[in-house]
């Protein structure tokens, strides 16, 4: 029986954070317990209003996740744990969570990611997503713990109890669950053998690849048959358990737990261990509990999975970002000027990016023109925003770059432009006194100055908004499928919206060349539109067309 039950020190700050719809899903299935706080983030405030608890809290992600820095920062702020939860293989998830857990480890928080895989009937698309964010998310957190939701499909489908859609995860969301109930009630619940964060920190700190299993039984063989049920656990397949590192057990159950019990779990768990790992075990008390124990194991350390480390730099999905500048005649040499400089200072930011930068002119419109990897966009477009920035001067080239020889060259470059401008604006002077009709076209040099700068930041600050759409009825694309694609561009889409435009795109693109061409209006119409899939749900489905 339970004895010797000890009050420990519960002040330790924990925050779940989850990120798009599986995220925010799972995080939302996690009863509210009064030592963790939740955040969500996601695209659609309906969904966030849907998710708001006394507990919780929610960022929306109405454009790209490192205008929302300082903001997620100040969530992080005074943490010991934070846990990332979500699925791998779309937009949001393989971008912001990387992000995310960036930050806190960067803060000296201890990060742990919980990840699932995409269903092989997804695509290779998201497949391939999904592998480059789990490189990105194992580089920034402590323990990241994925897991491929195909292990759990046939136990799923099997389970008769199981009808709607979102039951196929089922198990992966439950295993997600007992890793976060599980850590948490080790730290801030009474038990016979307690946990603290210094235990906490030494399983699961710079641990790499881990992986969960969790069971909860009844009767008089209770802790046996819980603890075998666990081991057999899809999650729990296929890694080298041998190897591993470190191992936390967290036993629950009511008054009624025994010490043989204990024993117990704790000798079938060490059988599967390696010699070289250090086990932690701990209990927690849930006085409602009665005759029924649960035991979770989380195993860390893990051998990495196979996956080729080049793919980070892969270029998966090469995509073009414009940014057209319509300039008055007398400041268009100036911008120009400005403007060239701008592949250095990307450069000077970011060493080795994949990105090749170009200008186009037609008289005083100029577009800037950046081609790159669609993984690489947040840089550039953070790029692009803190350039701005400096040419409006409410940033110091030193306050964007770190190197003193990038600072002085950037610092010449805005004062050539600037003597290029006063010269230009003297010549326009000049002809004033010929021609009286210039006259309340020229203002004084301080508002040219700041006129140009803002036409330069108002184009580099913003997102890339939504381009026109060209609608050539040259029968490459039908005309009712770029209507449909137009009507619903700039909009949150239902499903059944969806599922009309994929039947409509298998239909009518039956060639290689209407593929292509439906492609490139989904790479320079639809990229980047804030809270609308199109882009997504475009390349997705031109994925799975025949070659």
């Amino acid at each position: 029986m339970f004895e010797n039950i000890v009050e420990i020190d519960t002040n330790v700050s924990i925050l779940v954070i989850g990120i798009g719809t599986v995220g925010c899903r799972i995080v939302a299935s996690i009863d509210d317990i009064v030592d963790i706080d939740k955040l969500y983030l996601h695209s659609s405030q309906e969904v966030l209003h849907s998710h708001d608890s006394i507990r919780s809290d929610s960022l929306l992600l109405s454009e790209q996740v490192f205008y929302l820095e300082q903001e997620i920062i100040g969530k992080l702020k005074a943490r010991d744990i934070v846990f990332v939860v979500a699925g791998l293989g779309g937009e949001t998830g393989s971008v912001v969570a990387p992000y995310i857990t960036r930050l806190a480890k960067q803060r000296g928080i201890l990060c742990v990611g919980l990840c699932s895989f995409p269903f092989e009937f997804e695509g290779r698309y998201k497949k391939k997503r999904s592998q480059q964010a789990y490189l990105s998310l194992a580089e920034h957190t402590d323990s990241l713990i994925c897991i491929d939701n195909d292990r759990f499909l046939d136990s799923n489908l099997k389970n008769k109890d199981l009808q709607g859609v979102s039951d196929i995860f089922y198990d992966s969301n439950n295993h997600f669950k007992a890793v976060i109930k599980g850590l948490t009630e080790l730290l801030t619940r009474p038990g016979m053998i307690n946990v603290d964060l210094v235990d906490i920190r030494t399983i699961f700190g710079d641990m790499g690849l881990a992986t969960v299993g969790y069971a909860i039984d009844q009767g008089e063989e209770r802790s046996a048959t819980a603890v075998a049920n666990l081991l057999s656990s899809p999650a729990l397949s296929n890694y080298q358990l041998q190897e591993a590192r470190g191992c936390l057990i967290n036993i629950t159950a009511g008054l009624d737990m025994r010490l043989d019990e204990f024993e117990v779990v704790g000798i079938a768990v060490k059988d599967i261990m390696g010699d070289n790992a250090t086990v932690v075990i701990g209990t927690s008390l849930e006085t409602e509990m009665v005759d029924t124990m649960g035991v979770t194991v989380i195993i860390t350390g893990l051998p990495e999975l196979p996956i080729d480390k080049n793919i980070s730099q892969d270029l998966f999905d090469m995509v073009t970002l414009s940014k057209s500048i319509a300039f008055e005649p007398h400041q268009a040499s100036a911008g120009l000027s400005i403007l060239s400089y701008f592949n250095e200072f990307l450069h000077q930011q970011y060493a080795g990016i994949e990105a090749k930068v170009s200008i186009r002119q037609e008289g005083s419109k100029i577009t800037l023109i950046v081609e790159t990897a669609s993984g690489e966009v947040e840089k550039i477009e953070k790029s692009l925003y803190e350039f701005g920035l400096v040419v409006i001067k409410e940033k110091l080239p030193c306050d964007v770059l770190e190197s003193s020889v990038d600072i002085e060259k950037l610092q010449m470059k805005l004062e050539f432009a600037e003597l290029e401008l006063k010269q230009n604006a003297r010549l326009i002077a000049s002809y004033e006194t010929v021609a009286g009709e210039y006259r309340q076209r020229i203002t004084s040099l301080e508002d040219r100055v700041g006129e140009l700068q803002k036409v330069i930041c108002d184009s580099l600050v913003t997102s890339q908004e939504l381009q026109k759409m060209q609608l050539n009825n040259n029968d490459q694309l039908p005309l009712e499928l770029v209507t449909l694609l137009k009507k619903y561009g700039a909009s949150e889409m239902t499903q059944d919206v969806k599922d009309s435009i994929e039947l409509k795109v298998r239909r009518e693109i039956t060639t290689q060349e209407q593929a292509s061409k439906l492609r490139a209006l989904a790479e320079n119409t639809f990229y980047g539109v804030t809270g609308n899939s199109m882009y997504t749900l475009l390349t997705s489905i031109l994925a799975t067309l025949p070659r």
